[in-house]
């Protein structure tokens, strides 16, 4: 997971809630919102997050992804019509995209992972584990090299198993991207690692790395290896 900053709302999300307000039409986001009307909520949800997976960092696109309500849609239309809370089924501030686009066709929701795996769960209003809006969200996962996962706090352990971060599928794409990175017969040296433990996590051409937040704990475990191998030579030198 990485922080993601929320943006302004794309103009014409804007003036389609106010047309409709204006005429005494009241909108829901399942029934009201067609193709047209969610393109440009993507757009501007793919732009804010560098085209990487709310939840699961994995790189997307329009094609790939789908919107997700952080607090279900369907609890939010209730809450706002039993007039507990204002946060709307149509609060861009509630809004992220994520992988994948539908779901997959003859899973059942819990044995896959991120949004699909998460549902419509609001554990004690969302306060129970980790959202991508929170400061610092990162320092609540520890990623190895080996492209698995383990939560830091409890919130983070209970984000892991609520999200299905350890799939099986997760693991094997973080991991294949970190060997990758990194490489295996003839992995990078000192310097490079240093260097790209800094620039990972940094959007470029608008994009973050797929994975960034995976890298960068792998290439910190790589530079202390690095590190620990040249003590081990320098010791051996002066016997």
């Amino acid at each position: 997971m990485r922080r993601i900053i929320k943006g302004q709302e794309p103009a014409s999300f804007i003036q389609f809630k106010q047309k409709n307000e204006k005429a005494g039409i009241h909108i829901r986001y399942d029934s009201s919102l067609g193709k047209n009307e969610r393109k440009p909520i993507k757009e501007a949800l793919l732009k804010e997050q560098g085209y990487i997976c709310a939840y699961t960092l994995k790189r997307i696109s329009l094609d790939s992804c789908h919107i997700e309500h952080l607090k279900p849609e369907e609890l939010c239309r209730t809450h706002m019509a039993d007039g507990i809370e204002t946060v709307s089924d149509l609060d861009y501030g509630n809004m992220v995209a994520c992988f994948p686009k539908s779901s997959p066709k003859g899973i059942p929701k819990e044995k896959y992972f991120g949004a699909i795996k998460k549902d419509d769960n609001w554990i004690n209003n969302g306060t129970d584990y980790i959202l991508p809006l929170q400061v610092k969200c990162e320092n609540n996962f520890k990623y190895s090299k080996e492209g698995t996962v383990e939560g830091t706090t409890v919130r983070g352990e209970i984000t892991v198993i609520l999200l299905g971060l350890n799939h099986d599928f997760l693991v094997e794409d973080r991991k294949l991207a970190i060997e990758s990175f990194i490489g295996k017969s003839n992995p990078i040296k000192k310097a490079k690692t240093t260097q790209a433990i800094s620039d990972i996590d940094k959007i470029v051409n608008g994009k973050y790395a797929e994975f960034c937040i995976p890298l960068k704990h792998a290439l910190i475990e790589h530079l202390a290896y690095l590190i620990k191998i040249e003590k081990k030579l320098k010791y051996a030198r002066k016997k």
